[in-house]
């Protein structure tokens, strides 16, 4: 007021204002007095300056301050560039965490609604999940040009589980086996054991599994359980289908079934199912039972044995009993000279039949062929006719040339007669016919601890035990 009073000129006057933590910087101009200068940009400029203010300064409000006189107003002059802050990692699995259970559907869109998805099946490198790896961010400057420090970004929280890894830059989990995908203890694992804790039923659906399968109940009708390994079952097989690369245990029985296994066999009974196996089978009966044995049959109780059925062993045998006393029809067949034989006589029949369908069809083509020389031409239908008949006798001849072939290789095969026998420790019951190399015996009476081999001559020798 004493300069006005006074009038003498003042010019105008800067005030530079910088917040806390050199964000922003404020700029406020007082108009000039008494005929005083008016603001000129480069004094804003130095009064920046002067500020250490020397970075995001907006040009744009500095000319409006001079072209429109923008005075006694606060404005933003400078801004700094913020830090950006790391991004954090994250994890993407590829499976759902819950194992719901619903019906499979093929590439086909057939829906098997005993194929409910139980075993996540997963294959050694497959991809469980993706991570992705935290940013470090980037730096900022403030009005000052002091450097502003981002946030790094956090590290994606997960766990390695049980056959799994990380890959080499850290950016997958994978799969180290083949094997069945589970969640459990807050991480996804990969176990080469597949356990059932009850029965295999509707509620859990079919099994098909490249590890050993352990099923602690019983495996229910129409049902199958299929593995590369083995096979534990807790109880009872019944109307089902057990398919092993390895072993398969039955700690029950097995009824009505199909066994299927490229090891042993192992049950405490067998009835009325078909089993094939390639090691040793063994049970305390096997009644009524279609079975296929590359290794030994074993009873394994005193009382028990093989009731009814065919069986090919392709070893010697010792059993308890064989047949029954009610004179069950029990077929054995030991060694691959009894398959080669068996094989001979179906061929035999084979080449019977196709020389009978020979010499029909060469009684149609003479007989067409007649037609065509006293016609000089035959209707179309009788040309097709005999068309057809000549292509037939050709394949036929040819069917019979390689089954004749193959006659001669299993006749010198059969040269090397095996020294194989069915050993019975309780008894042999009339109704069993045992077929040991080329040689079929027909059981006519009771035996008692006897042993069943073919001797040099070529026939049938009982032996007591």
């Amino acid at each position: 007021m004493a300069d006005m009073n006074l009038g003498i000129p003042k010019d105008s006057e800067i005030i530079v204002e910088v917040i806390p933590k050199n964000t922003e910087a404020y700029v406020t101009v007082l108009p000039p007095e008494n005929g005083g200068a008016d603001v000129k940009k480069q004094e804003i400029l130095d009064a920046l300056k002067a500020s250490n203010v020397v970075f995001g300064i907006k040009m744009d409000v500095v000319d409006s301050i001079i072209e429109y006189e923008r005075y006694e107003q606060k404005l933003l002059v400078a801004v700094a560039e913020y830090a950006v802050d790391g991004e954090n990692g994250e994890i993407t699995y590829r499976y759902s965490k819950e194992n719901e259970l619903a019906p499979v559907e093929d590439d086909h869109g057939f829906v098997d609604y005993k194929d409910l998805g139980l075993v996540r099946m997963i294959h050694a490198g497959d991809v469980i999940a993706d991570i992705k790896h935290p940013t470090d961010g980037t730096e900022g400057t403030d009005v000052r040009g002091g450097v502003m420090r981002p946030i790094k970004g956090k590290k994606a929280s997960y766990t390695v589980g049980v056959n799994t890894s990380l890959n080499e830059d850290a950016t997958q989990i994978v799969s180290n086996i083949d094997g069945h995908l589970v969640f459990k203890n807050g991480t996804f694992n990969v176990e080469n054991v597949v356990t059932i804790n009850g029965d295999v039923d509707a509620s859990v659906g079919n099994i098909d599994f490249t590890g050993d399968v352990i099923v602690k109940g019983n495996v229910h009708e129409g049902f199958k359980v299929s593995s590369n390994s083995n096979i534990i079952i807790g109880g009872e097989v019944n109307g089902a289908t057990l398919e092993s690369g390895g072993n398969i245990t039955i700690k029950k029985g097995c009824i009505n079934s199909k066994i299927v296994s490229h090891g042993d066999v192992s049950a405490q009974f067998c009835e009325h199912s078909n089993i094939k196996c390639d090691g040793n089978l063994a049970a305390q009966n096997f009644v009524i039972c279609d079975v296929y044995c590359g290794g030994t049959i074993v009873t394994k109780a005193s009382n028990g044995g093989i009731i009814g059925g065919r069986l090919t062993i392709l070893n010697s045998i010792e059993v308890s009993n064989l047949g029954s006393k009610n004179y069950i029809p029990t077929e054995i067949t030991l060694g691959d000279n009894a398959i080669l034989a068996a094989e001979k006589i179906e061929l035999t029949n084979e080449v019977s039949k196709l020389e009978k369908k020979i010499e029909d069809l060469t009684l149609i083509v003479n007989f067409l062929n007649e037609k065509k020389k006293e016609l000089h031409h035959l209707p179309e239908d009788k040309e097709q006719t005999l068309g057809n008949a000549v292509r037939q006798k050709v394949l036929h001849s040819v069917t019979i040339k390689n089954a004749q072939k193959r006659i001669k290789e299993i006749d010198i095969s059969l040269e090397a007669r095996q020294n194989l026998s069915a050993s019975c420790k309780g008894y042999i019951y009339p109704g069993t016919r045992i077929t040991i190399n080329d040689v079929t015996v027909k059981i006519d009476a009771e035996y008692v601890r006897t042993s069943v081999r073919i001797g040099e001559d070529g026939l049938p020798l009982f032996a007591p035990l």
